[in-house]
Order: structure tokens, then C-alpha cells, then sequence
């Protein structure tokens, strides 16, 4: 099989930002792509075909795996992009946020795994690319829901890469910070009090990021690429220099330090001090 055209890749949420960017450029690059979209707009011009996919709905899980392998008869790559994200403190999520947001991020994600790996194991090879976050290696305040499940699909991709390890299936892990998306963010049905104006001005950072100053999704397209394309794909690639600096601090700092430098950069966040300069968040 050539390794460019004969590869078969799924990419979810393929309609618009990091999914859309990463279909086009395997495509360009000469694989097999289906894309997939809650509700495929017929109207939608790429070149690729569109599949309707729920990751949520198991019934919508394996109805698009059956089409693909009945068109193809492989699956070689899955890109589990297809992801929700809940802005809000803790003390203002109720459990059906939380249940929704887990849902989407490490259900919908351990859906998509679980209906790939029975074929790849039985093809002796395959590949799955999870889309997570730099939140998925530090929390953030006002982000917790979220970063817990991007936690889980983190915590559950390097389990199943070593559980994988005598096969030929990898699995990575992409913890992008920043990026330029359509994503839109979820907000808690009650405002806590004393949090909510710090929430909403960390909420128009994170819109500023993903409309106007975040990373290119053609460089997360990029890396998806690279890592399909590697011998020994990594477990882990972060995306963007500022994730890589927090991860690194992450790791050699004391947690103290860590925590007061992370709680400064957040304060000149929740204060109102932004201003147009982008400081860098999940």
C-alpha cells in the first residue's frame, strides 16, 4: 500500500477550524480524509467527504465507522478532534455542565477510539491522534470542567498507548494552547457572585485568542501531519511557544512557584488588565 494515498484517516468536527485545517492538509497531501460534522452543510465546499457523526450518540458512532469501512475497508488514522468547551468556576457548574462537557471531550473521544481499534488490530496497524489542550497538562482557573476532561482523555491515551505497545497501533496526544478556532464557549446557567466578573473577563480573553491573535490551526494541521508520517510517532507534542515554556515549568518548578507564577498571569488576566496584548490560555 503507498504510505501517502493508501492511507484512510477520519478526522471529527472536520467543518470549520482546527479539524477543517487539518482534513485540507491531508488532503493536499494525498491521503484518503472523511470529515465529519454533527449536521454536514451540503452547501459546504471541501474536498473531502462529510459524514454526519455525533460522538455523543453510539448508534452515530458505529453508523459512520460501518460507512467509511464499507467504502474503504480500513481505517488507518483517527483524529479525534471533535470537542466542547464549558467557561465557567466550579462553584457555578451544576453536574449536567459537567456531564456535558465529559460527554463530548472524553466519552465522545473514548467512542470514536473504542469503534476504531477492533479493525486496526485487526489490520496489525493504525494511529490515533487525540486533540487535547495545554489545559489537559496545567488547569486553570475558570477552566476546570474542561481541563478535567481533556485530564481524562489524557490520562486514558497514555494508558492505551502502553497497553498497545505489542501492536502495531500508536496513539498521540496534541496539547495546543491558544489556538485560532470557531469553537463556541459554553456558559454556566448561574452566575456565582463574586466570580462571574473575573470568569467573563477571562472568557473575552480566550474569544480574543480563538478570533484574532491564536495560533494558525495550519500549524496544529501541520503537526498531525508529521506525527501520521513519523516511524515512532511521540506520545505528546505541544503546540505553541508559550505552552511549551508552562509545560517545562510545570515540570522542573516547585509547586509553589509554579502556582504563584501561574496565579500572576491569570490575576493580570481576571483584573482587567489584558488590555489587546494576548496572554497566553488553554
Amino acid at each position: 500500500m503507498d504510505k501517502m494515498k493508501g492511507k484512510v484517516i477520519l478526522v471529527t468536527g472536520a467543518s470549520s477550524g482546527l479539524g477543517h485545517a487539518t482534513a485540507q492538509l491531508l488532503t493536499t497531501l494525498g491521503y484518503r480524509v472523511y470529515g465529519t460534522s454533527r449536521k454536514p452543510d451540503a452547501t459546504l465546499d471541501v474536498a473531502w467527504p462529510m459524514l454526519a457523526l455525533d460522538v455523543c450518540s453510539d448508534l452515530s458512532v458505529r453508523t459512520c465507522l460501518a460507512e467509511i469501512h464499507e467504502r474503504e475497508g480500513r481505517i488507518d488514522v483517527l483524529v479525534n478532534n471533535a470537542g466542547h468547551a464549558f467557561v465557567g468556576a466550579i462553584e457555578e457548574t451544576d453536574i449536567d455542565e459537567a456531564k456535558a462537557q465529559f460527554e463530548t471531550n472524553f466519552f465522545g473521544a473514548l467512542r470514536m477510539m473504542l469503534g476504531v481499534l477492533p479493525l486496526m488490530r485487526t489490520q496489525g496497524s493504525g494511529h490515533i491522534v487525540n486533540i487535547s489542550s495545554l489545559a489537559g497538562a496545567v488547569p486553570f482557573p475558570f477552566l476546570g470542567v474542561y481541563g478535567a476532561s481533556k485530564h481524562a482523555l489524557e490520562a486514558i491515551s497514555e494508558s492505551l498507548e502502553y497497553e498497545l505497545g505489542d501492536t502495531g497501533i500508536r496513539v498521540t496526544l496534541m496539547e495546543p494552547d491558544g489556538m485560532q478556532t470557531s469553537i463556541g464557549f459554553h456558559h454556566p446557567r448561574s452566575a456565582h457572585p463574586t466570580l462571574a466578573g473575573k470568569r467573563q473577563r477571562l472568557l473575552r480573553q480566550l474569544e480574543m485568542n480563538t478570533r484574532e491573535h491564536g495560533i494558525e490551526p495550519a500549524v496544529l494541521a501541520q503537526e498531525v501531519a508529521s506525527v501520521i508520517e513519523a516511524s515512532i510517532p511521540p506520545l505528546r507534542v505541544v503546540i505553541g511557544d508559550m505552552a511549551k515554556e508552562i509545560v517545562r515549568a510545570r515540570r522542573a518548578m516547585p509547586e509553589t512557584g509554579f502556582r504563584q507564577m501561574l496565579a500572576s498571569r491569570v490575576q493580570q488576566i481576571t483584573a482587567g488588565g489584558a488590555g489587546t496584548d494576548r496572554h497566553h490560555i488553554p
